[in-house]
């Protein structure tokens, strides 16, 4: 499926004609998800998208954090917390004065999380991992041997999921560890439907992929205010299968014939690499909360390829604040929370000798609810580069979590 030459995919991604209304059930509209097992997902669990997609060092006390395994030791005793998401995005793409523009958006995540003693809590979350949505037509070539032409058009769909079980401990009043596994799977579809006059080519591909992963987590207490985490999420391979069909309708009949039929193929692992992220948590005033985290991936060490580019070192840099006044308040203003951040990425793929990095800026609101939450937050993102063959993408995107949360084997007392 991916095995096509650089000129012609660079060039096909200038060639979009979408409807400027078109919309999707993916969760994203991005044409670099065409490349390896696409774009990294928008998608985040409870407060984490407001705050510049960070969290490392956050204590997950009254939320669920899914950056760190460890935080998960720090739920209140007999709390139960839920959390279900929602995500939408108008993605604008751009090269040299063309543009278009497409909505994309979906149910996006689950949570649940609980405490199992004083000491150590377990979480179980569902959420995407990647997300792969494209569509390039009108591909314009000419048959070889002959003067007729033939136009091409290709659709990609699908995206990985990551379920992971999630369990921290709290070793002393300054340390929490914490583990986790993934399960990681999912579907990537490709459908290249091939026209040359009366004769058509539909070629179908739906490759599955899937295995595990591990996520190690520390959150240590330096002070009272200040908080440092570590995560390590280890490298794995990620087995792949492939059913193919291509089929032929030639003539005014339109009559349709099988030419191929193959599934269930064995295709070539996909690596993913050794992650280290480090975050520190600083309570700067009594209703201010700063968070800071550095990602590094190291993607060079796979040693594979796309055929389209590099996979180059990922460096992402993520800034959050938070605002609120008293969550034990019992004046709703009080427990209103303001959320502000801020990330960089470098990007892992390298395109005619250039990172294909982004940035993005975030605001949001915790909107008190009882005990419960509801987490709003946008953000505005901006993606690639519209010199020379690439092209340029901006997205603004609404993530929407409604967090629950409550205590269990409460004993009520009646005066």
């Amino acid at each position: 499926m991916m095995n096509r030459s650089v000129w012609y995919i660079l060039v096909s991604m200038n060639l979009f004609v979408f409807d400027a209304n078109s919309q999707t059930n993916n969760l994203t509209g991005s044409p670099y998800s065409l490349f390896g097992l696409g774009v990294g997902s928008s998608s985040n669990i409870g407060k984490n998208s407001a705050l510049g997609a960070g969290g490392y060092a956050l204590e997950g006390t009254n939320f669920i954090n899914n950056y760190n395994p460890a935080s998960y030791a720090a739920i209140s005793e007999k709390n139960f917390m839920f959390d279900i998401g929602f995500l939408a995005e108008i993605s604008t793409i751009s090269n040299r004065g063309d543009e278009e523009r497409r909505l994309a958006g979906n149910f996006s995540s689950i949570a649940i999380s609980t405490s199992i003693n004083k000491k150590s809590g377990v979480g179980l979350t569902v959420d995407p991992y990647t997300d792969v949505g494209y569509a390039v037509i009108g591909i314009e070539g000419d048959i070889e041997g002959s003067f007729d032409t033939f136009s091409s058009s290709i659709f990609g769909s699908g995206g990985l999921n990551d379920l992971k079980l999630s369990y921290g401990y709290r070793i002393n009043d300054y340390l929490n560890v914490g583990l986790g596994v993934s399960y990681l799977f999912g579907t990537i579809k490709e459908t290249e439907r091939i026209d040359s006059g009366t004769d058509n080519l539909v070629v179908q591909e739906t490759n599955r992929y899937y295995g595990g992963r591990v996520d190690i987590g520390i959150q240590g207490k330096i002070t009272d205010r200040f908080v440092i985490g570590v995560r390590w999420q280890l490298p794995t391979s990620l087995s792949g299968r492939r059913d193919r069909t291509v089929a032929k309708s030639t003539g005014l009949a339109n009559r349709s014939q099988l030419i191929e039929n193959t599934s269930d193929v064995v295709i070539s692992n996909f690596d993913l690499p050794l992650e280290i992220g480090t975050g520190l948590s600083f309570k700067a005033a009594k209703s201010v909360r700063l968070n800071a985290d550095y990602t590094k991936s190291y993607w060079s060490a796979t040693n594979q390829d796309d055929n389209i580019g590099d996979f180059i070192d990922r460096n992402r840099y993520a800034f959050g604040a938070e605002y609120l006044v008293d969550e034990a308040s019992f004046k709703f203003w009080e427990r209103m929370a303001f959320r502000v951040g801020a990330n960089y990425d470098s990007g892992y793929l390298r395109i005619n000798r250039q990172n294909i990095n982004s940035y993005s800026i975030t605001t949001g609101l915790g909107i008190p609810i009882g005990r419960s939450r509801l987490n709003l937050s946008y953000s505005y993102r901006g993606s690639g580069s519209n010199e020379g063959i690439l092209v340029q993408e901006t997205f603004n995107t609404i993530n929407l979590n409604i967090s629950l949360r409550d205590i269990w084997f409460l004993r009520r007392k009646i005066n």
